[in-house]
């Protein structure tokens, strides 16, 4: 890419319109009403918003990209991780997760500092542009400190602290030090949110699980995602033998316990949900309650259980899809959790055309939007939508060939994966075109990911590569 062409993608924030035309696509999957597949289409983007979809425009813009032999569509939206946690990839696998969160996880993580999240929320958002994932919802520590960060990688994001006042997840012992630092993380959050003023990055509240929250916290944090008209978000039913260890506790599951306090409302997105009864997906359904499905991390961190997904779709459930966080997956890739997903559904009920291909790419968009509460906003290339999009190059001999518009999404599902993303784009800002980073550097984030490393006590500094 030339380089005026590239300072002109960096500086695209600017005050005054700016437009970009991704020029003759192979195919556009719409994913409207209709899902529609487009042949030859261009899009257009005028100050951010898709201004026409279909024939080329006549007059020019200020950016052109050649959609030749690649595949337009919405940016994925990642419904669930931890981004920090690029910091941990391939630290701790194959263990129990007790033994992984008790013995490896947790006595890191107590050495984490708002400058080492920093570090490893960059390596994350580079890791998602280049993947096509457009915008996510993360809940982790020290997320005030990585507001800026994440705005100015041009990612849309919502930004959950994780709020805790159980600290001893097996005990349950409440600790009001650890609710108070709670408190005061997640208001530092939404000030900072508020000062970094991007319209791309909101906060969400984010209370840890039913058993490392009293009710006192759960209820705190469920009125104030009311009063900030935010997203809530929780981990719920991960496991069973986290649901035993509740049921045994509080008599009830943590569903049925949650709606019991009140806690279960339109603005929670529970994240995993592995673990449910009929009983409790019509709770989920009836309470208007959003999930997020996290497969591949399931299948990981041997969850045991296959979530009932297309149960919890038949009820009217917006299901988006999460990769969890790099330390349990051990990826971004949501190509790869779009696979997983239809896979498991097909193995689990014995049925070939459970959850087909085109579902799976519904719940990486259209579900992840609505589960969100941006369904009018993003997760389809209508006109008026947000300029979120992404160019898949079909050039890979594992993408072709293409018979027609069902084969064109069984081949998105089946066989692309992250490293086939061409170009990325989030309101009208070119992120990526052609393989080539433009909002973030990635000497500049591999050196901050090592340093990190080394602060930790996690890799020598002789080790640093060149």
């Amino acid at each position: 890419m030339p380089r005026r062409a590239a300072e002109g993608c960096l500086e695209q924030e600017g005050v005054g319109a700016f437009s970009v035309l991704v020029k003759d696509c192979e195919w556009v999957v719409t994913q409207n009403e209709t899902r529609e597949t487009l042949k030859g289409a261009s899009v257009l983007i005028e100050d951010g918003l898709i201004a026409s979809v279909g024939r080329c425009p006549e007059g020019s813009a200020d950016q052109v990209i050649d959609g030749r032999r690649k595949v337009l569509l919405p940016g994925l939206i990642n419904a669930h991780t931890h981004l920090g946690m690029s910091l941990l990839r391939g630290y701790s696998d194959d263990v129990s997760l007790r033994d992984w969160l008790e013995k490896h996880i947790w006595p890191v993580e107590a050495r984490l500092t708002g400058e080492i999240c920093r570090a490893g929320a960059m390596w994350g958002c580079l890791e998602l542009i280049q993947g096509g994932t457009t915008c996510f919802l993360d809940m982790y520590h020290f997320e005030k400190e990585i507001v800026a960060t994440v705005a100015s990688s041009g990612l849309r994001a919502f930004l959950a602290q994780g709020v805790f006042d159980i600290p001893d997840r097996w005990r349950s012992t409440y600790n009001p030090a650890w609710r108070e630092r709670s408190i005061r993380a997640t208001e530092a959050l939404l000030a900072e949110v508020r000062r970094v003023n991007s319209p791309r990055v909101k906060a969400a509240i984010g209370p840890h699980t039913p058993y490392t929250c009293t009710d006192d916290m759960l209820l705190w944090a469920r009125d104030l995602a009311d009063k900030e008209k935010v997203p809530l978000h929780t981990h719920v039913a991960e496991t069973r033998r986290e649901q035993a260890a509740f049921e045994s506790q509080k008599g009830k599951s943590e569903v049925e316990y949650l709606d019991g306090i009140g806690f279960l409302s339109p603005s929670l997105l529970a994240a995993h949900c592995t673990w449910l009864t009929r009983n409790e997906v019509k709770l989920i359904s009836d309470r208007s309650v959003k999930v997020a499905h996290c497969p591949v991390s399931n299948l990981k961190l041997a969850s045991g259980g296959i979530a009932p997904v297309i149960d919890l779709l038949d009820a009217g459930v917006h299901v988006g899809l999460g990769t969890d966080g790099p330390a349990s997956n051990n990826s971004l890739d949501m190509f790869e959790t779009m696979k997983t997903t239809s896979l498991l559904q097909k193995h689990q009920r014995w049925d070939a055309s459970a959850l087909p291909a085109q579902t799976a790419l519904d719940m990486a968009t259209l579900q992840g939007a609505a589960a969100l509460g941006i369904s009018s906003e993003v997760g389809s290339v209508e006109e008026g939508k947000r300029g979120d999009l992404i160019l898949a190059d079909f050039t890979d001999p594992s993408l072709l060939p293409i018979h027609g518009a069902s084969g064109l999404i069984s081949n998105l599902v089946y066989s692309a994966k992250a490293s086939n993303v061409d170009t990325t784009i989030v309101d009208g800002r070119i992120l990526m075109v052609g393989k080539q980073l433009l909002s973030i550097d990635a000497s500049e984030a591999w050196n901050r990911l090592h340093q990190a490393l080394v602060s930790l006590g996690l890799v020598d500094e002789r080790t640093r590569p060149a």
